[in-house]
């Protein structure tokens, strides 16, 4: 628990937002509350001059083959519950698969589960904890509270939101589970989320998260830290984006006169300038936001799952995107040999 103590120690990342919804342009709205430093890859600008990949027109064109862009918010995404830990009753949390789980999480463990995180029942099985006081977040994977009261997960992890949301490859780290978390990339589950705070003040200043049907499972690439894509039922790839990819949306496409709706439009412009890190498989193209009962009551009005879609067909999406230059391959973790 030793690791545990030292992240409660760190003190809070607070920003400011404002809660008018975007009328005009936004780019110099005040930016709302983001995890991590500055200059962790989440939230550094895509360079001017940054190169596409060799592979770039070949990959979109795959991406796009799997349809329009759509965002998650009552399904299939991240629930997230920002609790102030002095005020949250902790419980202990048990393993699904003993000894399968991540930095952070040894036993014994008590967490703070907030009361009404059982009253959700998240369709992907993902939830983040989030004290935004002590820069601490818990994921837990395949999330469920048992009929004896026992909270029960099948990967857990605990991060530091003062640090870059980027981990050690599993083959560096002291173990691969120290290298993973509650998604197959290894990312955080606040990292790359659409917030109702940045909805609100007109701004998204960081990176997002993108999920599609076609992505490669035998390799990755940084800033994603392994990939364990093989562990979640979809049929493994040689081919299609990596794990760590970053897309780009091109800075020259006219957000301003498309047909974006005002929400859309502020989606859009981050995607021009941080763009999305592929960070999990999906049925579709998937962008996700926070999901969690204060969120969803205040989504109705600020974000529909279909903002993009019109506009972001796939069509459009293989002229428009690019991939950035992924660098190094890096090899996926081997597969147990099943009985």
């Amino acid at each position: 628990m030793a690791k545990l103590h030292v992240l409660i120690a760190m003190t809070a990342l607070l920003a400011a937002c404002s809660k008018a919804p975007p009328t005009q342009d936004v780019s110099e709205a005040p930016v709302a509350w983001r995890p991590f430093t500055d200059d962790s890859p989440w939230n550094t600008p895509i360079p001017a001059d940054a190169v596409a990949d060799t592979n770039s027109a070949e990959l979109i064109e795959g991406l796009a083959a799997a349809g329009s862009l759509f965002i998650n918010i009552d399904q299939w995404s991240v629930p997230v519950y920002y609790i102030d830990m002095s005020e949250t009753p902790t419980q202990t949390v048990y393993d699904y698969y003993p000894g399968e789980y991540g930095r952070g999480f040894e036993m014994p463990r008590e967490i703070p589960i907030p009361e009404d995180m059982a009253t959700q029942k998240p369709s992907a099985g993902y939830i983040a904890i989030v004290d935004r006081n002590s820069a601490l977040e818990w994921d837990l994977n395949q999330a469920s509270k048992s009929e004896d009261g026992k909270w029960m997960t099948g990967f857990g992890v605990v991060s530091s939101l003062r640090g870059k949301g980027v981990y050690p490859a599993w083959n560096e780290a002291e173990t691969p589970n120290e290298a993973a978390s509650a998604l197959p990339s290894g990312f955080p589950l606040v990292a790359g989320l659409i917030r109702v705070e940045e909805i609100k003040s007109g701004r998204i200043p960081h990176a997002l998260m993108i999920a599609s049907p076609t992505i490669r499972s035998d390799v990755f690439v940084r800033p994603a830290s392994t990939a364990r894509l093989q562990r979640s039922g979809f049929t493994p790839s040689t081919t299609g984006l990596p794990l760590g990819a970053r897309i780009q949306l091109d800075p020259d496409f006219n957000v301003e006169k498309s047909d974006l709706s005002p929400s859309g439009k502020i989606i859009a412009r981050a995607l021009q300038t941080y763009g999305a890190f592929v960070g999990d498989q999906a049925g579709a193209n998937i962008l996700f936001a926070e999901a969690g009962p204060e969120q969803l009551a205040e989504w109705p009005g600020l974000l529909k799952a279909d903002d993009l879609a019109g506009v972001f067909s796939a069509e459009m999406m293989a002229k428009q995107f690019r991939v950035i230059d992924m660098g190094e391959a890096l090899p996926a973790e081997p597969v147990p040999a099943q009985p």
